[in-house]
């Protein structure tokens, strides 16, 4: 009995997700460019290509002020770039967070970064791969965030034993998580390598995020992928927007799961 009663709830999965799939067959991807600030010429190039992707500012450098602006004047979402400590322990630039700072200090430099960055509506940790396993660390973060209430968190997911994204959703604040850096080997192969990877999600699951950086290898990467994206029906949208829909997908499977059971438990 058990064993019929599993092959029927498997079958009802299948039938309810056939069932999903017609009614949201979307298909949209969120595009993340890191490390803006430092690189006037690249940074204005990336800016300016037209389409919806999300910019993330490294607080304190030289030309974020600048960019920020032609990006506002675009009505593009900017995101802050948060230094955070890498296992490394390589140089992380102005408004670093480390494991060792008290809590004062910790947040008088998440509050000093926050107004570097004005008209920001997200952040997402730069490196990071030691920080963002330190749970203290990461609720004293998002407790910050959470003082500012249109403020979401991105995970870059430097290291795969981040609990940066949970713990942003134990304090229910607007959360995702990075799929696929498009150019952690800065090669034209490779970045390719990266687009048709990130192409092969969107196609299974229906949606997918994704970050690159100011490079030039990667620029030219996005001008000739974004509109083959588009092309195939794939819509690009802000960080922002891209919580908000997979929040209302998972939403829609947890209706069918439940609706499910209770085929199966009749």
């Amino acid at each position: 009995m058990r064993l019929i009663a599993t092959n029927l709830l498997l079958m009802q999965l299948v039938i309810f997700s056939h069932v999903l799939f017609a009614q949201d067959s979307s298909r949209f991807a969120a595009i993340v460019i890191d490390d803006l600030g430092n690189d006037l010429v690249l940074g204005e190039r990336l800016v300016s290509l037209p389409h919806a992707l999300t910019y993330a500012f490294l607080p304190h450098t030289k030309y974020a002020k600048k960019l920020i602006e032609l990006s506002r004047m675009r009505q593009q979402e900017i995101m802050l770039h948060m230094p955070m400590q890498a296992i490394s322990n390589k140089a992380m630039g102005p408004g670093g967070l480390n494991v060792s700072m008290q809590r004062q200090q910790f947040v008088n430099i998440v509050k000093a970064n926050i107004r570097a960055i004005p008209g920001a509506v997200g952040v997402n940790n730069h490196m990071g791969s030691l920080l963002t396993q330190s749970k203290v660390k990461m609720q004293w973060l998002m407790e910050e965030l959470k003082q500012n209430k249109n403020l979401y968190f991105l995970d870059s997911r430097t290291h795969a034993a981040s609990i940066a994204a949970v713990q942003a959703q134990a304090y229910h604040i607007p959360n995702a998580k990075r799929d696929i850096f498009l150019d952690h080997v800065v090669t034209a192969k490779e970045i390719e390598r990266q687009f048709q990877r990130l192409l092969k999600k969107i196609n299974r699951v229906g949606h997918a995020l994704a970050i690159g950086h100011p490079h030039a290898e990667t620029v030219k990467a996005l001008q000739n992928w974004l509109p083959k994206l588009k092309a195939q029906g794939i819509e690009i949208v802000p960080v922002s927007r891209y919580i908000s829909l997979i929040k209302t997908r998972s939403l829609m499977w947890q209706a069918s799961l439940s609706r499910s059971h209770k085929v199966v438990k009749n």
